[in-house]
């Protein structure tokens, strides 16, 4: 029985099998990431081996994540953090307006605020957070700031 069958005719059966498995794999349990994928919402990273200075190669470094026309890709790690600043700066500008805080205490204290996020100061988010802080302000009636001043607050959270 063994004898009939030839060397191709196992080659193809084995390349079918794996085939068969490596899509039933991918369909089970990846099947997110594939739509996603195929549909354009994910870009495939590929990462590059180069040479670090001693000689070894480092795998870790990926292709640009930059898309047409200059826009940086925002990550989730810096939605999260955006949304803590979001967050933050609401509760001190609402608790500032409740304690009548001088201008100048506030524009320190959210200076202060500012400073603890100097991943959001170059993040192409920052022109929204910018009219929040001055919506916010306009709204609470702490302090009235126009997005000149809070651009110079920015430069002071360095």
């Amino acid at each position: 029985m063994l004898k009939n069958i030839s060397w191709s005719d196992y080659f193809i059966a084995v390349a079918i099998a794996l085939t068969l498995y490596y899509l039933f794999i991918g369909m089970r349990y990846f099947s997110v990431e594939i739509k996603d994928l195929l549909s354009g919402k994910r870009k495939l990273k590929l990462r590059t081996a180069l040479p670090d200075l001693n000689g070894a190669y480092n795998t870790t470094v990926e292709e640009d994540d930059h898309e047409p026309g200059g826009f940086e890709i925002t990550t989730d790690n810096e939605f999260n953090e955006v949304e803590h600043l979001i967050e933050r700066l609401r509760t001190v500008i609402t608790d500032a307006s409740r304690r009548k805080l001088i201008p100048q205490e506030f524009r320190q204290y959210l200076s202060m605020v500012l400073k603890e996020y100097p991943s959001v100061k170059y993040s192409p988010l920052r022109s929204s957070i910018n009219e929040l802080i001055v919506s916010e302000c306009q709204k609470y009636g702490a302090v009235t700031l126009n997005e000149d001043e809070v651009e110079l607050l920015w430069k002071e959270a360095v």
